[in-house]
């Protein structure tokens, strides 16, 4: 079925984009709400704008004229007038109001969603790119969601706040439950934070696999582009995202339909789950888990994000960064690497240097933890740099022995090389007092795993470095609560 009118038919590469189920919705729903809004122009000022706008929308879907830059700017236009005329209401419920599929806020969506297909016309136009290399449906639906979050939860509520400095305030104000619906919007605004900070994880350990097969082979790490391994095609940008690439593309090489390791995948996800968890149980908790850093009255993601406590933000992604050269460390000593010692004292030295000039990155003390107080005064960059070496030392002969224990016949770990540098970058990160919690509790570990997998899987060994990544991580969420039982 194909819709036409009295002038013109629907364009063929305007129904490739725009599915005939969607255009029969929009035609439905412009037409309702057009019908709806036009018996309540006499008593609803923003009855007419909808009028207009639907009008808009069942022209862009029935018709292929102007199509292009000239119609997706008109309604890209229209649809601002729509966000201004709407949040300049008194009401603050007024986009979801008389009802749900008449609302503004359909309106809205339609409007995005015909600019869209406008613009990609209009893109078609300019290149001359043939039909069979336009974007995919999935790809179109993809950028309509993301243009849809972003008026959400963006410009809407940016020309709200700058609407609002024009209307009266009243002298006295109501506390008001929110409504579901405002929950929803906290709710999907929180959930796209933690989005944020958990994707921008799987970038870092895109990132950290190409180093851990680079650095100890001399390869070069930034100059280059990535490209399948076996055809040594050159990867495309879409094809090179994190996580989303591996899933579209079937775990196989767009080219050459060959597959792509699994430990890719599954790397990205380790780095989305240290920054996640991380994000979760340490930034927006106000550093709540880290001994000798000063509590916050006010926590969350409104109070330590976007009202930015710094010297949080900073911790967090001082512990991430840290984290994650354990997962680069662990991925050499799988593939048997051992890691350049440029490498290594890079990571140590910015990892010693970053508390001296940012103490609040290591809050705890030398002597803390232990009865014994040290009777000498020092600066307070003297104290840190103590700290600094004095638990890269201990961390690493902690690395050593562990090496050395878990190295032997029954254990099931194999002692990787790039063990002592981890607890070494531990110490420094952490303190010496952390390095030796978590070397207990890696011992304790090793013990556990030799059991329960010996009688299944008598030849199976881990990465030793990969073994300390997950004590790390979970000794991090209890890491006050394990101190507060030191002799103190």
């Amino acid at each position: 079925m194909k819709f036409k009118t009295c002038c013109d038919q629907s364009d063929p590469l305007a129904d490739s984009l725009l599915g005939e189920y969607v255009r029969m919705l929009l035609v439905g729903t412009a037409t309702c709400s057009a019908l709806a809004s036009a018996f309540r122009i006499d008593i609803d000022p923003l009855a007419s704008v909808l009028v207009m706008g639907n009008l808009l929308v069942l022209g862009g879907a029935l018709s292929s004229r102007f199509e292009g830059i000239l119609r997706g700017g008109l309604l890209t236009g229209f649809a601002i007038v729509l966000i201004g005329v709407t949040t300049s209401s008194v009401d603050p419920h007024r986009w979801w109001v008389p009802s749900f599929f008449f609302s503004p806020a359909v309106l809205l969506s339609s409007l995005s969603l015909l600019a869209v297909r406008d613009g990609v016309i209009a893109l078609k136009n300019r290149t001359g790119m043939p039909l069979n290399r336009m974007p995919s449906h999935r790809v179109l639906a993809v950028g309509f969601a993301i243009i849809s979050l972003l008026i959400y939860m963006v410009i809407v509520p940016s020309v709200d706040a700058y609407l609002d400095s024009f209307r009266e305030r009243p002298n006295s104000y109501t506390i008001e439950e929110l409504s579901s619906l405002e929950q929803l919007r906290i709710r999907s605004a929180k959930l796209a934070v933690f989005a944020i900070f958990a994707y921008f994880g799987a970038c870092v350990a895109s990132f950290i696999n190409v180093v851990a097969a680079s650095a100890p082979r001399g390869d070069s790490i930034a100059l280059r582009s990535s490209a399948c391994p076996k055809c040594e095609t050159a990867i495309r940008r879409i094809d090179n995202l994190p996580l989303f690439s591996y899933a579209n593309l079937g775990g196989r090489c767009r080219h050459c339909v060959s597959k792509i390791p699994i430990r890719y995948f599954l790397v990205e996800w380790i780095g989305a789950v240290i920054f996640g968890s991380l994000f979760l149980l340490e930034l927006i908790t106000g550093a709540a888990n880290v001994p000798g850093f000063p509590l916050y009255m006010h926590t969350g993601i409104l109070w330590i994000i976007l009202y930015t406590k710094w010297p949080v933000v900073g911790i967090y992604f001082y512990h991430a960064a840290m984290m994650s050269c354990l997962l680069m460390l662990g991925l050499m000593d799988l593939d048997r690497l051992r890691c350049p010692r440029w490498l290594a004292w890079s990571m140590l030295v910015v990892f010693a240097v970053l508390p001296i000039a940012i103490p609040v990155l290591r809050p705890v003390a030398i002597d803390a933890q232990v009865p014994i107080r040290l009777g000498i005064d020092m600066t307070h960059w003297g104290t840190q740099v103590a700290a600094g070496l004095i638990g890269g030392v201990v961390g690493w002969l902690l690395g050593w022995t562990a090496r050395s224990s878990t190295g032997r016949g029954g254990w099931r770990v194999f002692p990787g090389r790039s063990l002592p540098l981890g607890m070494a970058l531990v110490g420094v990160s952490l303190g010496w007092q952390a390095a030796i919690t978590i070397a207990i509790a890696y011992l304790i570990a090793g013990g556990f795993l030799w059991i329960s997998l010996l009688p299944w899987h008598p030849t199976r060994r881990i990465p030793a470095t990969a073994m300390l990544l997950a004590v790390v991580m979970i000794h991090h969420p209890g890491w006050k609560w394990l101190a507060s039982y030191w002799p103190n």
